[in-house]
């Protein structure tokens, strides 16, 4: 080995052991430990000493919640929803830019290559019926947890 390795490899050590964590700055540790937005819905979780507040809320309108045994399972699955309609409106939008992406590829060979269109018509038919079909998905999936969502968030909140 030539010395650069050497020295890499140190300087690799010396970073690790820099940035790893015990378990027990883990537990001393108050603040903030997770937060998602999504069309409407929020929650933060923070941690103070050995528990956890939780501020949800939709459309401005907070509401702060002590983790007991009878709420947990529900913050927790008002976390996933949100977190879900996250990425249910991600694949959303990325899927009608698809969409709006192949619509405006078959426009254009449309106006310039009116009569080589028949070959190529096939091929832009399933790349939109493809994006179609994600849209469609993306859709329906962001309407799921966004009722999921919904339903969590009234039941904790009444």
């Amino acid at each position: 080995m030539n010395k650069w390795t050497l020295v890499a490899l140190l300087f690799v050590t010396f970073l690790l052991s820099a940035c790893s964590q015990n378990e027990e700055d883990l537990q001393n540790y108050s603040g903030v430990i997770g937060e998602g937005k999504a069309v409407g819905y929020e929650y933060s979780v923070i941690k103070e000493e050995n528990r956890f507040i939780w501020e949800i809320g939709y459309k401005g309108d907070m509401s702060i919640i002590r983790e007991d045994v009878n709420n947990e399972n529900y913050l927790e699955r008002f976390r996933l929803s949100v977190n879900e309609s996250q990425m249910a409106l991600a694949k959303l939008m990325i899927s009608v830019s698809y969409l709006l992406f192949v619509l405006i590829a078959a426009f254009i060979f449309y106006k310039k290559y009116r009569r080589m269109l028949h070959g190529i018509g096939l091929v832009i038919l399933v790349f939109a019926g493809i994006a179609v079909y994600h849209v469609f998905v993306s859709s329906v999936d962001l309407s799921s947890s966004l009722h999921d969502a919904k339903f969590y968030y009234l039941l904790l909140t009444n």
